[in-house]
């Protein structure tokens, strides 16, 4: 037992570095996809998926209820989740926070400019602005902000079903918000792709900033570490 509680910090370590790795990977991923699409490329499994999104079409008020999750309600989860980080003195990260927010908003709307891409409806999405597909915001955006939680959540001391349970719910959240973007003809499967590859560079770092020993890692100074077995 001891050994076991011994390996953890290392345990806590590796995948902190190995976080990295996979900020790179999807990084170079979405870099990919983006250049691929900037210079016309076609994916074959659009068509189909989008047909098949296409074809669940006949409960629209459900995909927009869950199109909609991925708005507002999301904004309001993002701030409390800084505004707990600052509670808890762990200013470096609500600052990281904040920092990671912004990057994946602005850097989507930049990526949607410089690709240029019009959505298979060939209408905007309804909000001032937005008139280009890829890469899907709506992806990103509730990825990176449930993603942010789950990985806090993943390494706080709450018993592994709770932690188990949120990351199948986040991931339940993120698959129905795909859907619903394609069966509301606001996307195409690559614009989900984009997404999902911002998200996980956004992850990636989130953890590796956050791990063990890292730049975000411990609250502010005169703020006492919770004990083990406290929650957090």
């Amino acid at each position: 037992m001891s050994v076991a509680s011994g390996d953890r910090p290392s345990r806590e370590r590796w995948a902190g570095g190995s976080s990295l790795i996979i900020a790179l990977l999807a990084f170079v991923g979405l870099v990919a996809v983006t250049v691929a699409l900037a210079l016309g490329y076609i994916f074959p499994f659009d068509q189909p998926w989008l047909a098949f999104g296409r074809g669940l079409d006949g409960i629209p008020l459900v995909w927009q209820a869950m199109s909609q999750s991925a708005n507002i309600p999301l904004i309001v989860i993002g701030v409390v989740f800084v505004l707990w980080l600052i509670r808890e003195k762990r200013h470096r990260e609500a600052v990281l926070v904040v920092l990671i927010l912004v990057a994946v908003t602005a850097g989507s709307e930049g990526v949607k400019q410089l690709v240029g891409r019009p959505r298979p409806s060939g209408s905007g999405d309804g909000i001032p602005g937005v008139i280009y597909s890829y890469p899907s915001g709506h992806v990103l955006e509730v990825l990176t902000i449930l993603g942010l939680i789950t990985v806090r959540s993943w390494r706080s001391s709450r018993p592994f079903r709770l932690r188990l349970a949120l990351v199948i719910l986040v991931a339940i959240e993120v698959v129905l918000v795909g859907i619903a973007r394609l069966a509301l003809d606001e996307h195409y499967p690559s614009d989900l792709l984009g997404g999902f590859l911002g998200a996980i560079t956004a992850l990636g770092l989130y953890a590796w900033f956050t791990r063990p020993g890292g730049w975000a890692d411990r609250p502010a100074a005169g703020h006492a570490e919770r004990k083990p077995g406290s929650r957090t």
